[in-house]
């Protein structure tokens, strides 16, 4: 007949083979007939190792076991390639039965695999209940209750690690000593990392002490909460009243939380009901103050923060008593924040920190929004209408200086010939002279004021002056100004037509910047952010479609500058009347300079094409060749009129007007940035003790009554 010895593939006999399948009555039969039972596949995996991973029971096979018992002894305690053995499956699987047939045949319970694991750490890894009690009530379960593992972990650690709560309450209730493994971590540990409350609720129950042991790297289990991203562990050991500690590299949980850009875990945290202030003040290694932390990697977590600086009130939305109140604690909290800078005691340090990192949707915050508003109020208003004030006197006195330059009856004077009964003249029964002279001398104090402030801004600012533009308009301004109140005191400073030029550049500047005092207000200022950015967006547009109007201007140039028109056109002088005849010429119609050209096609841009001077009656009187060159030119005009006033200028109306509402908003934020510097500016210098007295911790707004803020 066949050999019941023969082997497949993988070392399988056929009772072998049998078991795998489940084919108990063929197993029956197999052992009957004298099988060997000795046989292993190629994992090493004898007879009793496949009866048990299929779900078999002894009790099936017990006569047979009987008849040959001194074989299967043999079996009882085989490992394989794993080094597991037939009751390592078993209580994987929590086979009782299995297990109770095992145990009543010898089987040893303290064998240990590969990995240094018993039978009892497989029960506790997959929470086989009934398996850990009969493991633990067998004669040598007191001996196993607190083996290791190879990573030092006791059964206890394992089933901890996977969240089996009443596997571990067995333990704890049969005896299950709190070791640590070779990373000194407790159950606890390992109950944190993977977020089992239950579980560590069942170990703290009984072992309190837990809740601030730290393993071997000095990470408590708040650390390892924050690590491995664990919100509800790590609101339950706050609730729990856990030490925020710091491991051995100086880390505390809210680092490891911004380290690896857990919100989660941040998000709990800093919105703890009872923790959050503690957890807000703590230092952080990397950035030194935990809002710079939130601001830089957890904007969205920095915006949970700010939520929990509002509050409502219970009444009726409807109610005069109905209120929103604003807390900024979480804006004033300067803990840690002033190492961040290289200026001690910044002002506004928070708001600045969502500044230096562009956060313009922290700024936006009502909160903000809010706390920027109460500061504007309290001291900022009154102090930009001061600085606003003073400025309007220098813009009225520049201008006067600038249109007296156009009086033909204005004398150049000297600073040193104005005498003191010359001044109270001048303001009974001033004259031309006298108003420039007097006009003057301010408008240069007040230029030489402004330069010194400049100096001291430079040496404030250093690098970060030079890059911006408005320090830039101010300098043009002050020197356009000064050499044009200069021009009037002295001959020799600037000659006439140069102090056109600076009055011209003085005035339009000197108007320009009393704009930009506007942006300030809350009411008109958004209008002027707006018109700036739209301003901005149509410079960058323009810039590179700058490329069009050189293209144009050159190819215009190249074709019209050298035509010559032999038509007789009549020409009036408009001062004299008289009438004198001249030929017309290309010249007159801007094309014969390349840089000339490039302006006039940029009037042609605004609909000053003057075809029929330039184009029609040219092409009618010139001869074939020249008349070729207009011909062409017609046909570059016709591109022209299709790329230009057509296409782009609809594109500039489409940028500047097609998306108001994102220009509005972008507008709303710059001018949340302005604020921001400008109180940071003026808290730079005001004295402490009056920032004290103006500055406000809370504020109650009633939008239903007429006096809707009140400030505590």
């Amino acid at each position: 007949g066949a050999s019941m010895t023969a082997t497949d593939k993988e070392g399988r006999s056929v009772i072998l083979l049998a078991a795998a399948r489940g084919a108990w009555k063929t197993v029956t039969t197999l052992l009957t007939l004298g099988a060997d039972l000795t046989v292993k596949d190629n994992l090493r995996r004898n007879l009793l190792h496949h009866i048990v991973l299929s779900g078999g029971c002894l009790d099936d096979f017990y006569n047979e076991i009987n008849e040959r018992l001194q074989d299967f002894a043999l079996l009882l305690n085989e490992r394989d390639m794993q080094g597991c053995t037939a009751m390592h499956y078993a209580s994987r699987n929590g086979q009782l039965k299995t297990i109770e047939g095992l145990l009543q045949f010898g089987a040893i319970v303290n064998l240990k695999n590969n990995e240094n694991q018993s039978p009892l750490h497989f029960a506790a890894r997959y929470g086989r209940y009934n398996t850990v009690r009969h493991l633990l009530e067998s004669k040598k379960g007191h001996l196993i209750i607190n083996e290791m593992d190879g990573e030092g972990k006791t059964p206890l650690h394992i089933a901890s690690q996977n969240g089996h709560t009443r596997v571990v309450h067995l333990l704890l209730v049969k005896g299950a000593l709190l070791h640590r493994d070779h990373r000194g971590r407790t159950p606890l540990h390992y109950a944190v990392t993977n977020g089992f409350t239950h579980t560590m609720e069942q170990l703290l129950a009984v072992h309190s002490h837990l809740l601030d042991q730290s393993d071997r790297d000095g990470n408590t289990a708040l650390h390892l909460a924050a690590m491995h991203n664990k919100s509800n562990t790590a609101s339950l050991l706050l609730n729990l009243n856990c030490k925020i500690a710091h491991n051995e590299q100086d880390f505390t949980p809210i680092d490891y939380a911004l380290h690896y850009k857990h919100s989660e875990v941040a998000m709990a945290m800093v919105t703890h009901p009872s923790r959050s202030e503690e957890v807000m003040s703590c230092r952080t290694k990397r950035y030194t103050c935990l809002v710079e932390g939130l601001t830089a990697v957890m904007p969205e977590v920095m915006m949970a923060v700010l939520d929990r600086g509002i509050t409502k009130s219970k009444y009726s939305h409807d109610s005069t008593s109905y209120y929103v109140k604003h807390s900024f604690q979480a804006l004033q909290n300067t803990e840690g924040v002033g190492d961040i800078v290289p200026e001690t005691d910044q002002p506004l340090p928070v708001m600045n920190i969502m500044v230096r990192y562009g956060r313009e949707e922290l700024l936006s915050h009502p909160l903000c929004v809010k706390y920027l508003e109460t500061k504007w109020n309290s001291y900022g208003m009154y102090f930009h209408m001061l600085n606003l004030a003073v400025y309007t006197v220098f813009l009225a006195f520049l201008t006067t200086n600038a249109v007296q330059l156009m009086s033909d009856k204005s004398e150049r004077g000297n600073a040193s010939k104005v005498t003191s009964e010359q001044i109270v003249t001048a303001f009974v029964k001033p004259s031309n002279a006298t108003i420039i002279s007097l006009t003057s001398v301010i408008v240069l104090a007040f230029v030489g004021f402004n330069i010194v402030k400049e100096f001291y801004q430079m040496y404030q600012q250093k690098a970060k002056y030079f890059l911006d533009i408005m320090n830039l308009l101010e300098w043009t301004l002050y020197i356009s100004s000064g050499l044009m109140a200069a021009g009037h005191l002295s001959t020799t400073v600037v000659d006439r037509s140069n102090q056109y030029i600076m009055a011209a550049l003085a005035v339009f500047l000197a108007w320009f910047n009393y704009l930009l005092y506007l942006q300030r207000f809350n009411r008109i200022g958004l209008y002027v952010v707006m018109f700036l950015e739209i301003l901005s967006t149509l410079l960058k547009v323009m810039f590179v479609f700058s490329v069009l109007i050189i293209a144009f201007g050159l190819s215009f140039h190249i074709l019209l500058a050298k035509i010559d028109i032999n038509v007789k056109t009549a020409v009036v002088d408009p001062y004299t009347g008289n009438v004198t005849m001249r030929s017309m010429n290309m010249s007159d119609k801007g094309f014969h300079n390349p840089v000339i050209s490039l302006v006039r096609v940029g009037t042609m841009m605004l609909g000053e094409l003057d075809f029929l001077g330039t184009y029609l009656r040219p092409m009618r009187v010139l001869d074939s060749s020249a008349w070729y060159q207009i011909v062409a030119a017609t046909w570059f005009l016709v591109v022209f009129i299709v790329l230009m006033p057509i296409l782009l200028m609809n594109l500039l109306i489409g940028l500047a007007v097609g998306d108001i509402e994102t220009v509005r908003r972008n507008a709303q934020l710059k001018r949340l940035t302005m604020q921001v510097e400008l109180h940071t500016d003026l808290e730079r210098k005001l004295p402490r003790r009056i920032l004290t007295i103006v500055d406000k911790t809370e504020v109650y707004v009633y939008p239903n009554q007429k006096g809707s803020s009140s400030y505590v």
